[in-house]
């Protein structure tokens, strides 16, 4: 699951701030941020950089739930512990799997 999400991570860095460094165009009227090679590269930046925020969130909780995984493994974690990651690795069976059918 955390590869996978580095693998987007890298994808939100590269297509979004770096936009216009990756993408030579040709950016039309109906494409994001209009006709301007600047527009496209600011909407791109725009969405990617709370993408990219959100993301660096999630990758914490995953490493705060690993732990409490390993704590539970020693008998010092709760009872969620269980119940959350099987629920956490189901979801993202199910992103990589939504994924895949996009492509």
């Amino acid at each position: 699951m955390s590869w996978f999400l580095v693998v987007l991570l890298v994808m939100a860095v590269v297509r979004g701030p770096f936009y216009g460094l990756v993408e030579d165009g040709p950016f039309g009227p109906g494409t994001w941020g209009g006709p301007t090679k600047a527009g496209a590269w600011a909407a791109h930046a725009g969405i990617s950089v709370p993408i990219i925020g959100a993301l660096l969130f999630v990758f914490r909780g995953i490493g705060w739930l690993h732990a409490a995984l390993v704590r539970r493994l020693y008998g010092l974690a709760g009872r969620w512990v269980l119940p959350a990651t099987i629920s956490v690795c189901a979801g993202g069976m199910l992103l990589i799997w939504s994924w895949i059918q996009q492509l």
